[in-house]
């Protein structure tokens, strides 16, 4: 036996699930370990171990791994290095949040394509097929190249010659389609409504944290890189310390929602410091969500204070169940709004300005457009990573007042 195809399986990366002994017993004329698509095996590392543990015996053997790090440097396979350098306009931005595993299951459920071998076809060429259904359904809108913004090629509906007086693959080139604007069907939501007062402590609040330094609120504090804006803070609820200040490293819960700490890390003293700046804030935050989802209240682990908060299509992995998100600030009405794909071919806006909206972040978001330069938005995330997961269910949760 020279080679051993066992791709595509749950292989982890140890001598419990490889085998290394017995193959290095058995099998002395083994040439290639083929562990590729292995969502455990999926590192430099992790290939370097899985060499390293058939020598001496196998010391010319070649293992393939796919390594996802490189897989995403290749041309194409991706656009822009993180959420806050992809155009949100872009239907290939908003796709791509979504992983390749994911993109091949839509390509078949919902547009009735064949199902694509991830040997030949990469996730560059997963999302020219995607992106070329989407364009044949019209909803997708092309940009000439080279020509001026509104000089746009208007999305195509059928499989006939278009109007550039070519074939539809002339035209669907890769480069194009990447640069496609997305079209797709958009319903729009309004979040439950802040009261006024409430709003105004909150906005008097936040205009002082912005440009004070020792609250966190300078454009230097970027607490989430990847997104795109101008000031991003994370406060985390408190934590209240036990005064045995036990060793044993076990935390507790309160009734209230709080942690009780029995030993207090350095990561946990600077939040606390940041919190001290903050608590005023953290509280108000509170109190708006206390009275329009008591319960989701109680279990809110983390709120993002962003300044200047645009586009940046993401999902949150890390949550554990549905977001809260509340706007403020004088921007326009109907602007900055929270996109958040529903379906392979509906998008809802969620209109948060002094309103607050829940989504689901484990589906494809992003902020909708404003004038970021000229106008004034802050922005509160209320998010959960401590609770048990709940599985994700629908993206919104209100009957939306257009479809």
């Amino acid at each position: 036996l020279r080679i051993i195809d066992a791709s595509r399986n749950f292989l982890k990366p140890n001598n419990d699930s490889l085998r290394f002994d017995d193959l290095k017993k058995s099998l002395s004329h083994l040439e290639t370990l083929d562990v590729t698509l292995n969502q455990k095996c999926r590192t430099v590392d992790h290939r370097s171990f899985i060499q390293k543990s058939l020598l001496p015996q196998l010391d010319e053997i070649k293992v393939l791994v796919t390594i996802w790090q490189e897989k995403s440097n290749v041309e194409h396979n991706c656009i822009g290095s993180s959420a806050a350098h992809r155009d949100p306009t872009l239907l290939r931005s908003q796709l791509e949040p979504w992983g390749t595993v994911n993109l091949r299951r839509r390509l078949v459920r919902d547009f009735g394509m064949e199902p694509t071998d991830p040997k030949v076809v990469d996730r560059a060429g997963v999302m020219y097929l995607l992106l070329r259904c989407y364009y044949e359904e019209g909803m997708l809108e092309l940009k000439k190249l080279g020509d001026d913004d509104e000089d746009v090629v208007v999305a195509n509906t059928n499989n006939s010659d278009n109007d550039n007086g070519g074939n539809v693959n002339d035209v669907c080139s890769n480069e194009h389609l990447n640069l496609g604007i997305g079209k797709r069907h958009t319903i729009k939501i309004d979040g439950t409504p802040v009261r006024e007062d409430l709003r105004n402590e909150l906005l008097t609040e936040l205009r002082d944290w912005r440009h004070n330094d020792k609250r966190g609120g300078s454009s230097n504090n970027r607490e989430r890189p990847s997104i795109n804006a101008k000031c991003y803070m994370i406060l985390r609820a408190p934590a209240v310390v036990s005064p045995s200040n036990s060793s044993s490293g076990n935390n507790e819960n309160n009734d209230d929602g709080t942690t009780v700490v029995t030993k207090v890390s350095r990561r946990e003293k600077r939040r606390h410091k940041k919190m001290e700046g903050n608590v005023k804030l953290w509280n108000l935050a509170l109190r708006a969500m206390k009275e329009t989802d008591p319960e989701f209240a109680t279990r809110c682990s983390e709120i993002a204070v962003t300044y200047g908060f645009t586009g940046s299509p993401h999902i949150d992995r890390q949550n554990a169940s549905p977001f809260y998100g509340l706007a403020l600030g004088e921007f326009t009405e109907g602007t900055g709004c929270v996109n958040v794909e529903c379906s392979p071919r509906i998008v809802a806006e969620m209109n948060t300005k002094n309103r607050l909206g829940r989504v689901d972040g484990r589906w494809p978001h992003w902020v909708g457009g404003y004038d970021v330069e000229r106008e004034e938005r802050f922005s509160l995330i209320y998010y959960d990573t401590m609770s048990a997961y709940e599985t994700p269910g629908p993206a919104i949760f209100k009957i939306p007042m257009e479809c």
